[in-house]
């Protein structure tokens, strides 16, 4: 069996107090010949402890088949001297190294003491924002991309497979080296990944109101139409830009701690759906419901029981689109529709500046921007 330590100083991304203030933070990582414990060997386990200021790197790698039970031992020994209170990250852990561990101690009777630590799985921390961040895949390399972080490494753990089995019978220099940077570097870049957790931080914080102003906008297809454009500022800072535009027309761009909606103003004719049908009745001949204490007023004929479909009024007005989910204080506008089950839906634009600054605050356009980031999710 080969150590390997590195000790380096540097900084965290994300604090210590959103984490619990833990006693320390360990990442590790761990490289194998195949995904059954059973059937596969672990040749390599890398682990980084943190301070937050200095970090330690080790490393223990297996030069031969035989090494693995040496392996698991020395790093079930380092495990047991780290100081209570340590959180334990690492990436898809859950799906893959702590199962693959927990079998390999059992096989051998040994304790499991990652089982005492607390934890984080970073993949499924990052994982909800997948959609919002436009990643093509949630391996760690695409969100390190993401976060401009660099490496060196070219391989995935398949492809150093054949790598590994072809050092155990040549002994490359250059093969080593291939394998112990590719665990390097996925073990040294998740302290790096911790950046991504201010985008849970960042989407869930209450925005500031900067500024709503309209401005003339031009349409796909070349023709004018009038955008609401919202400005907020958020008390998180962004780690990277987001761009996102919804199939309702509604774009949104966020940068460090600004966030800016554009959002198409257009005039239509749209429903507002009663919740309470029987309450109202329907009148065909003017495509609209009442209340039914109005209604007794209208000759039978001309009315009918009201239903789900048609408990409406129109309104011919000035409306903004708003994403499905979101939701809405006692004392917001009403809300209308085009079709009952459409998911989204639209409110009416005040042009009266005092009543629209009144209506649509920094809480409502918080709850607007909330709303948007649940539907891509």
């Amino acid at each position: 069996m080969q150590t390997i330590t590195d000790e380096y100083t540097g900084t965290l991304p994300y604090s210590y107090e959103k984490l619990g203030n833990p006693a320390g933070l360990l990442f590790f990582d761990i490289e194998t010949t195949g995904l059954s414990a059973r059937s596969s060997q672990l040749y390599l386990i890398g682990c980084l402890f943190t301070d937050g200021a200095v970090f330690r790197m080790h490393q223990w790698f297996a030069e031969s088949a035989s090494d693995e039970p040496a392996v698991l031992a020395a790093f079930r020994e380092y495990l047991s001297a780290l100081p209570p209170g340590v959180l334990l990250l690492h990436f898809n852990g859950n799906g893959f190294d702590l199962p693959y561990l927990r079998q390999k101690y059992e096989r051998l009777r040994q304790p499991f003491l990652l089982d005492s630590f607390e934890h984080m799985d970073l993949y499924r921390a990052i994982r909800p924002y997948k959609a919002v961040l436009g990643l093509p895949s949630l391996r760690q390399k695409a969100i390190e991309d993401y976060l401009k972080i660099g490496r060196e490494d070219p391989f995935d753990g398949g492809q150093l497979i054949a790598v590994y089995e072809d050092y155990l019978t040549t002994r490359s220099p250059l093969g080593l080296k291939a394998l112990l940077l590719h665990n390097d570097e996925d073990v040294r870049n998740m302290p790096k990944l911790l950046a991504a957790l201010n985008l849970d931080d960042y989407m869930k914080a209450d925005y500031t109101l900067a500024e709503q102003t309209l401005h003339a906008a031009a349409s796909f297809d070349g023709s004018p139409r009038t955008e609401l454009l919202v400005t907020l500022q958020s008390p998180v800072q962004l780690p990277r830009p987001i761009s996102l535009r919804l199939d309702c027309g509604i774009y949104l761009t966020a940068a460090r701690q600004r966030i800016r909606l554009a959002i198409p103003l257009c005039e239509r004719t749209l429903k507002h759906f009663f919740a309470n049908t029987k309450d109202y009745v329907y009148l065909p001949g003017e495509d609209r419901a009442v209340h039914k204490s109005v209604g007794v007023f209208v000759d039978p004929e001309h009315r009918c029981k009201a239903t789900k479909e048609n408990c409406y009024v129109k309104k011919l007005s000035t409306f903004f689109p708003c994403p499905g989910g979101m939701e809405l204080s006692e004392n917001a506008c009403t809300v209308f529709r085009q079709e009952r089950k459409e998911k989204g839906f639209y409110l009416e634009w005040e042009s009266d500046h005092e009543k629209a600054a009144r209506l649509f605050d920094s809480a409502f356009w918080s709850a607007y921007v909330h709303a948007v980031w649940k539907s891509r999710r």
